[in-house]
């Protein structure tokens, strides 16, 4: 513990020993005493205890000099509620005594802060002051007199406490009136709030209380000047709170008026903005905000009232190109949408000026535009091709801008042509329209964009294309199940000439999805695996880079195989396996024929395994039919062939098929062999092998022995 900690105990406990003692000898002599000996008592022990803890602050003995003023103080209180008890100071109400007793605490604690600096009196004096405000309030009832005069009450204590370097006095001062201020503003609000007019905020002071709050935040430039931006601050506050209550009285006139008058507070103050110097420009920003917030709420109402009706809920195709769209009821003046994208605009420019100076300013307004005329009945087309022109005259733009302001815009660009391609959709004509543009602007960005436009080109075109070429032939009255070959053949070529990841893997999701919705059967499905397996092919081909798509390419082939052998009603497993068991073979001969020291196994392995296997596994079903000859004669071809170019592969392979081949086909008459003759035989057989081994045991002796004699 402290050295200073035991008085500070010591003497807050002797305190509040007083001050009950002095409650409790009240009590207990009260009623013995006269006026004169109360009033000697009252009198003596708050003089005693004030002047004595004055006197002790005054010597340095702060500690005690706090405790006493502190007992002093409390006495004083007692002091007034005898008296009013006493009835000396007349019929006085509740909130009359707690005003009439703040006064007094405040005049004591106020004397005795100004003659001793103790702390105990300077915050004392300010719980006086509020519960003198308090008490006037109540019963007086005037919500913004009383509420004014303590916060200005509070001020001034606040500017003596500065002067005379009170510090306690002036933070508690400047709490105070902080707590004061604010149930002064709640109370202009409530007030304002209850009925928002012009002639109930003026003609009926409604919005008084609200004015002088707004006023005061002033009070506090004497004290923040010398603070990097403090007055400035205090004059936002102001005049933010200055603009709220001129503003009000639009609330009750209806959307269009709060509007009107927010768009026009904001104009006025982002005209502020840029004529008052730049440390100034602080001021303007709260009451910009506060004016922008309900014009940026009617603007989203309004765009989202303007794409509901621009989207609509219309049949794909099924509407002309001079359809028009629907005739809403919007929730404030159409108008209002242009006017209020273009007022944040300016806003945002003036807060922010480092933003582009008049691309984005004329896009957005461009897109406003147009959502403005989506809340008119107009024809659809007129939209459709503003967003698609629009669109793509971003992304033309954006291919002037590097890095990633270049890759936002010219995404902002093709989410615009995708809107205008989604408001399109009614007319089948209007759709290929607006995804030509879309197929020219995915082009440019892909042919003439930075890198990460031209990644962002490439995912886009071949899904475009493939999506025009379709809406084109809805528009010729193709039918759907012939679409998916020439898309097919659009998304494929597209991928040979351009043959880039990004291009590659969105042409393979184009050709999926033009499949799946062309496909009505099997033959379809392998005229479509027949195409596509085609197009892979020519890739692996044409580039040496995607020489691995062979593979794909060769199965999509096969599968296509299968799918028409299968709708045909071929059951049989040669159709579908000695065709690619044949190109694997030629495939190991031209492998071999290049590396003639390779090995025979990986080569020509699978191929071989392939044309034998599955057939084989039909033979040991069937091994009476024509199917075993071939395969034995297949065997035994691969046998010689094997052992005349000595080759691994097709002699193993040739020799085990072969072989299960011919004991498959002695099966059916080891069956009818007598259980005594395959007994016999396996005793004949155990033996022979038994006298063979012993010999050679016999024999390997006797050439130890031998050896073993040598010298």
């Amino acid at each position: 513990m402290s050295t200073l900690s035991v008085p500070k105990i010591l003497l807050g406990l002797g305190a509040l020993c007083l001050l009950v003692a002095a409650v409790a000898f009240l009590v207990a002599t009260w009623s013995s005493l006269g006026i004169g000996g109360r009033t000697a008592v009252l009198t003596g022990l708050t003089v005693v205890t004030g002047g004595l803890g004055a006197w002790l602050g005054r010597r340095e003995l702060r500690v005690a000099g706090e405790a006493l003023t502190t007992v002093g103080l409390g006495l004083l209180a007692l002091d007034v509620v005898g008296a009013d008890r006493a009835g000396w100071l007349g019929h006085l109400t509740i909130d009359e005594l707690v005003a009439v007793l703040g006064a007094a605490v405040l005049a004591a604690g106020l004397g005795l802060a100004l003659v001793t600096r103790l702390g105990a009196p300077q915050v004392i004096g300010i719980l006086g002051l509020s519960a003198l405000g308090g008490g006037v309030l109540t019963a007086t009832g005037h919500a913004t007199l009383v509420p004014t005069a303590v916060v200005l009450a509070h001020a001034g204590l606040a500017a003596v406490a500065r002067v005379r370097r009170l510090a306690p006095l002036l933070l508690v001062a400047a709490a105070g009136a902080s707590y004061w201020w604010l149930d002064l503003l709640l109370t202009g609000l409530d007030r304002a709030a209850e009925r928002p007019s012009l002639h109930a905020l003026w003609a009926e002071g409604r919005g008084a209380a609200l004015l002088v709050a707004a006023l005061l935040p002033l009070l506090v430039i004497p004290f923040v000047r010398r603070y990097a931006g403090g007055d400035r601050y205090a004059v936002a506050a102001t005049a933010t709170l200055l603009t709220v209550t001129a503003a009000l009285p639009a609330v009750d006139e209806g959307a269009t008026a709060v509007g009107v008058v927010g768009l026009g507070v904001l104009v006025a103050w982002t005209l502020a903005a840029s004529a008052v110097p730049t440390g100034w420009r602080v001021v303007a920003w709260p009451s910009m905000v506060v004016a922008a917030l309900p014009v940026a709420g009617i603007v989203v109402t309004l765009v989202g009232q303007a794409l509901a009706n621009a989207v609509g809920t219309e049949t794909p195709f099924g509407q002309p190109v001079t359809a028009r769209l629907g005739d809403p009821d919007p929730a404030a003046a159409p108008l209002l949408l242009l006017l209020g994208v273009a007022g944040l605009v300016a806003a945002l420019l003036a807060v922010l000026p480092e933003l582009p100076r008049w691309q984005l300013p004329a896009g957005v307004l461009a897109l406003a535009a147009l959502a403005t005329l989506a809340l008119h009945p107009v024809p659809v087309w007129t939209l459709g091709a503003g967003l698609a022109v629009l669109g793509a005259a971003l992304a033309a733009e954006s291919l002037r801008h590097e890095g990633a302001f270049g890759l936002i815009q010219s995404v902002a660009g093709v989410a615009v042509v995708v809107v205008g391609l989604i408001v399109a959709l009614p007319s089948d004509v209007l759709t290929a329209a607006v995804l030509g543009v879309l197929v020219a602007t995915a082009a440019a960005l892909h042919r003439w964009g930075w890198v990460d436009q031209q990644v962002w080109g490439g995912l886009l075109l071949p899904v475009s294309a493939a999506g025009l070429l379709w809406v084109v032939c809805e528009v010729a009255g193709v039918d759907v199940s012939l679409r998916g070959v020439p898309v097919l053949v659009l998304v494929g070529l597209l991928a040979i000439a351009r043959p880039r990841p990004e291009i590659e893997a969105s042409a393979a999701v184009a050709a999926l999805a033009a499949a799946s919705a062309a496909v009505d059967g099997h033959p379809s499905l392998a005229v479509h695996l027949t195409v596509a397996g085609a197009l892979v092919s020519v890739s692996a081909l044409v580039h040496p880079g995607r020489r691995p798509l062979g593979w794909l390419g060769g199965a999509l082939l096969v599968a296509a195989t299968w799918v028409r052998l299968w709708d045909v009603g071929v059951t049989a497993p040669e159709p579908y396996t000695l065709p690619t068991a044949v190109a694997l073979v030629l495939v190991g001969l031209v492998h071999l024929r290049r590396h003639p020291g390779s090995p025979t196994g990986p080569a020509l392995g699978p191929g071989i395994l392939l044309a034998t296997v599955p057939s084989l596994l039909w033979v040991l079903d069937d091994p009476l039919g024509p199917r075993a000859v071939l395969l034995g004669l297949g065997c035994l071809a691969l046998v010689v062939a094997g052992a005349q170019l000595r080759w691994n592969a097709p002699l193993l392979v040739g020799a085990a098929v072969g072989a299960t081949v011919v004991l498959r086909e002695l099966a059916p008459y080891a069956a009818e062999v007598p259980q005594w003759a395959l007994i016999g035989s396996a005793g004949t057989l155990l033996t022979v092998v038994g006298v063979t081994w012993e010999r050679r045991l016999r024999d390997l002796r006797a050439a130890g022995s031998y050896l073993g004699r040598l010298r």
